[in-house]
């Protein structure tokens, strides 16, 4: 009994085996042979696909190593260009609309133009919030072709303390974009310099942009191995400037609530140490998505804070121009250092016109250097008749003067100083009379600089000539041709002197400082729009000059009272301790941008 009950558990036994083998082999059979062409073509749906990423701009800083602008990384909600494929957006779109109550038609409208543009991504939501982000990734299965991506965004410090300087960045224009497939070529939506540093060094702050593989399937999901890197990225490389942080914000408290522009230059390296125009904006407008309302308030602001009056603004450079007329005449020998002309009685007659000086009660008798340190036009006025039109248009470029002389913004202006060929070109050759040498010799009629040149000129002056050409940049390859001054050492010595009096006893008191020397020069530009612009250019310490400055205030009124003092109060801060060293610190290895 017990025998053949065992017999008939081994035959059952044997029987599930066989059934079980059966089972197995009809599914392998299944999988190899019927779906053979499923799986087939599941695994051909998937495609590898190579996705760009833009490399993190190069950090900008002061000469000490503070940054001043860098890079955030944002999250951008994206999808594939198919989601705009037939007549009806595919799912994942409309869901996301749906979820975060995006307006159809406009958004349509805004994906279409990126689709338009040739781009491989669409976006939908630039610089998502995290409560959108979250919501992608945790559903990636309901939503095919979805993708959270980061990507660098321009971040600058300080507000707008250096926008004129360092500038800003925007998209690129349709004529900037490259061909499709050739490497280094800009692409839709990329951004690029568009104004100062950020324009003049684009092709040092841009770097490389990389590229990756990543295997999606039909739906848009990745599936596989991590992406792999055809192409790394290379960050662009930083660029440090020569401005001081601390002295670039005490220029800008000098000229706050001002329509202004004030740039200060080192007497002995060139260097720019401070550059501000007044009134500013915030650069980070620029680089977000600024609204219409914002946009339109910057451009009709009567102020115009996008006008860079540093090197974009040009103004007659009034009685600064007078050291120009001077050293002309010494050079010329038509008037010695000690020389005295017709006393100053408030003017000076020439045919039927009547040239008025400042001082409607006169200077009186006074000799070359009181007419410099008191200002005197008709002291000057005789001067300009003594000179050649040429000989003090040659005197002013020999300074710089009529030529930009950053060596590396393209925005800058040129200025104007005419000669006889200018005049005989815009009047005809008997269409200007001698009236224009007593306007040219005191820096009025048709002459025209910028704040940066009259910076370069009192440090040219100041150094005896001998400061090489302005840099914004350390290391900066590119800069300005500057002539060797023709003018003896003796002569300039004397001129340079002699602005020590204007601010020791002259119109340049304002500027004084009790335990530094300082030297300059005052003007009051006349202006046919309203009221006069106030200049004042200076150098201290005044026998052997570490630094330059210029200022200009717009509609202000007098040199001597209104921008001489505001000169004195940034020379205070400088030798207050705000002075830099002889040579900019380099920027730390560390400040090297990581990829996320």
């Amino acid at each position: 009994m017990a025998s053949r009950d065992l017999l008939y558990r081994l035959r059952l036994f044997r029987l599930v085996v066989i059934l079980l083998f059966a089972i197995l082999l009809g599914n392998l059979f299944y999988m190899t042979v019927p779906q053979n062409r499923h799986y087939k073509d599941q695994a051909l749906e998937n495609r590898q696909i190579r996705f760009r990423v833009r490399a993190p701009r190069g950090k900008i800083l002061d000469r000490t190593g503070e940054l001043l602008a860098d890079n955030m990384f944002i999250a951008d909600i994206t999808l594939p260009v198919s989601c705009l494929e037939g007549d009806v957006p595919d799912s994942t779109l409309v869901l996301l609309m749906d979820w975060f109550d995006l307006d159809a038609g406009e958004t349509l409208d805004r994906l279409r133009a990126q689709r338009d543009a040739e781009r491989n991504r669409l976006v939908l939501v630039t610089n998502a919030p995290l409560g959108q982000i979250t919501a992608v990734e945790e559903r990636r299965r309901q939503l095919p072709g979805a993708r959270v991506e980061t990507r660098p965004r321009r971040r600058y410090h300080n507000k707008g303390l250096f926008a004129h300087v360092i500038g800003y960045v925007g998209e690129v224009g349709q004529e900037e974009i490259g061909p499709p497939g050739r490497a280094g070529e800009y692409r839709s939506g990329d951004m690029i310099g568009k104004q100062g540093i950020e324009r003049a060094f684009e092709a040092d702050l841009r770097g490389v942009s990389g590229v990756k593989l990543e295997e999606v399937n039909a739906s848009g999901h990745i599936v596989g191995r991590q992406a792999v890197w055809v192409d790394e990225v290379v960050p662009g490389r930083d660029v440090q400037l020569t401005l001081s942080l601390e002295l670039q914000d005490a220029m800008a408290d000098i000229l706050a609530g001002q329509t202004a522009g004030g740039v200060a230059m080192s007497c002995r390296t060139g260097e720019i140490l401070a550059a501000f125009s007044s009134p500013t904006f915030d650069t980070n407008l620029m680089t977000t998505s600024i609204t219409p309302e914002q946009w339109q308030g910057l451009v009709n602001d009567p102020a115009k804070p996008f006008f860079n009056r540093i090197l974009q603004a040009t103004y007659p450079p009034a009685s600064l121009y007078k050291v120009v007329s001077s050293l002309a005449a010494l050079d010329k020998g038509v008037v010695g250092k000690a020389s005295r002309l017709e006393p100053c009685y408030g003017g000076w007659q020439l045919g039927d016109r009547y040239f008025r000086c400042w001082k409607p009660s006169g200077h009186g008798d006074v000799d070359h250097a009181d007419a410099l340190v008191h200002s005197c036009d008709t002291f000057y006025y005789q001067v300009g008749l003594r000179l050649d039109i040429d000989e003090l248009a040659a005197a002013a470029r020999s300074f710089g003067l009529g030529a930009p002389c950053s060596g590396i913004f393209p925005e800058e202006v040129r200025g104007l100083v005419p000669d006889s060929a200018w005049y005989d070109e815009h009047y005809g050759s008997k269409g200007w009379s001698r009236g224009v040498l007593l306007n040219n010799a005191i820096g009025q009629g048709e002459l025209l600089v910028t704040p940066l040149q009259m910076a370069v000129l009192a440090a040219r002056l100041g150094s005896l000539g001998t400061v090489p050409a302005p840099t914004f940049v350390v290391g900066q390859e590119d800069v300005a041709t500057l002539s060797p001054l023709p003018f003896s050492i003796q002569d300039l010595q004397w001129v340079r002197s002699t602005l020590g009096e204007v601010v020791s006893r002259g119109t340049g008191k304002a500027a004084g400082l009790a335990d530094v020397p300082v030297a300059g020069k005052t003007g009051t530009a006349q202006n046919p729009h309203g009221e006069d612009h106030a200049w004042f250019m200076c150098f201290a310490p005044a026998g052997d000059p570490e630094v330059a400055l210029a200022i200009i205030l717009e509609n202000a009124g007098h040199g001597g009272s209104e921008a001489a003092p505001l000169a004195g109060r940034w020379l205070r801060t400088y030798f207050d301790g705000a002075r830099p060293g002889a040579s900019p610190a380099l920027p730390l290895e560390a400040n090297r941008q990581v990829l996320p």
